[in-house]
């Protein structure tokens, strides 16, 4: 029978060679791509009042192509907590050759602090942050990967643009989901090929941290690289749509630009959004939205009118009703007028029983209303015949 000795090296004669480990003197490395800036879809026409139009939210002072940092990480997880690391940090800026992608990566664990040493240096040279959700989760996950290394650096109180929630405002109604593969399809008209699924980048890195194999990470970088030229795209397809939404292809995306400008105060900007949708499917959305905007601003008499004519067309069901009975009641002080609506209101409603079934709230509040309508004008009768 064989000794120990050389039973142990029978068994490692058959093993692959042990993989050569990265080098821990050099903790990260990077690759550098130029995009030609015609390829990005008018970014250099972007002003800071496109971006305040579609990001009513926006706390910049001012938007300098040359100061805005894109920015998109490839982490070990999705969920964040006090594991999760951010091995890739791509980013892109904007100089004299085009826009300018560069992709940090983390050679082993041990790198990420000089890793992150050398992005708090190059983030201080830009005061505006573009992300795709990158306020919930890669700006935060980064700020405290910096505060375990002792960096300070306030990322998450920059002026930020998150295109997720620009995106989502106004394409959301058409497309549904807003994630960055669909809205690379369906609005800059372009479709990767091949693309590493997001659930496998974890594992490609922890499989290159293994064997130290620099290819298992290509797929991985070529998804981020597309992730942060489209957020260069996206920014400026999403501005052009906010100065002209009369070019834009579909009413839903016509709609969402016109909600986001009144929410951010836009107001007759987003009136001739509603109006454009006037003959579209989506009419009866955007009268809404306009009677809603002439009520904010007082502007009684074109509030009542779109309503009319909403009532004229069928559309818009029991709202436009209620609206005029409101108005009549509290507005105008003419009962017998709110009367009226009211119960054309419930007219609307209990003849829509047939197709989906009476909304039983709506109709007891109705008969609530109409039966303090009618107080109200039996008390004004008695009010005006009494001696």
């Amino acid at each position: 029978m064989r000794n120990l000795r050389e039973r142990l090296m029978a068994v490692s004669a058959g093993k692959p060679p042990t993989p050569q480990m990265p080098d821990p003197g050099e903790p990260f490395f990077c690759r550098e791509h130029v995009v030609p800036l015609d390829a990005l879809y008018g970014i250099e026409r972007v002003t800071l009042e496109d971006i305040r139009a579609c990001d009513p939210a926006f706390s910049g002072t001012r938007w300098a192509l040359e100061r805005v940092l894109f920015l998109d990480t490839e982490t070990t997880g999705l969920s964040g907590g006090a594991g999760t690391v951010a091995f890739e940090i791509g980013i892109g800026f904007f100089d004299a050759r085009g826009m300018v992608i560069r992709q940090y990566v983390m050679r082993h664990y041990g790198g990420e602090g000089a890793m992150l040493e050398e992005m708090a240096g190059l983030l201080r040279r830009f005061d505006t942050i573009v992300s795709f959700n990158g306020k919930a989760f890669d700006l935060p996950l980064i700020e405290s990967r910096m505060i375990l290394h002792r960096i300070r650096l306030p990322l998450t109180q920059m002026p930020h643009l998150d295109l997720l929630h620009a995106c989502r405002r106004v394409y959301k109604l058409r497309l549904k989901r807003c994630n960055l593969a669909t809205l690379e399809a369906a609005v800059l008209g372009q479709r990767r090929c091949d693309d590493l699924p997001g659930a496998q980048v974890p594992q490609r890195y922890f499989d290159y941290i293994r064997t130290g194999e620099e290819a298992l990470l290509d797929d991985v970088l070529r998804h981020n690289f597309e992730d942060v030229r489209s957020l260069a795209a996206l920014t400026g397809h999403l501005c052009a749509a906010f100065r002209a939404p009369q070019q834009l292809a579909h009413a839903q995306d016509v709609l969402g630009v016109g909600r986001t400008l009144l929410r951010g105060g836009h107001t007759q900007r987003a009136r001739a959004c509603f109006k454009i949708l006037g003959h579209s499917t989506l009419c009866a959305q955007a009268h809404m939205h306009l009677a809603v905007s002439y009520k904010r601003e007082h502007e009684w008499a074109e509030a009542v009118e779109t309503c009319r004519h909403m009532i004229a067309k069928g559309a818009g069901g029991t709202w436009p009703y209620i609206e005029l009975a409101k108005y009549y009641e509290h507005i105008a002080k003419d009962i017998p007028q709110a009367l009226h609506y009211a119960l054309g209101a419930l007219r609307v409603s209990l003849n829509a029983a047939p197709l989906h079934g009476p909304d039983e709230r709506e109709t007891a509040l109705l008969y609530r209303r109409i039966a303090r309508l009618r107080a109200k004008q039996d008390r004004h009768r008695w009010e005006e015949h009494k001696p």
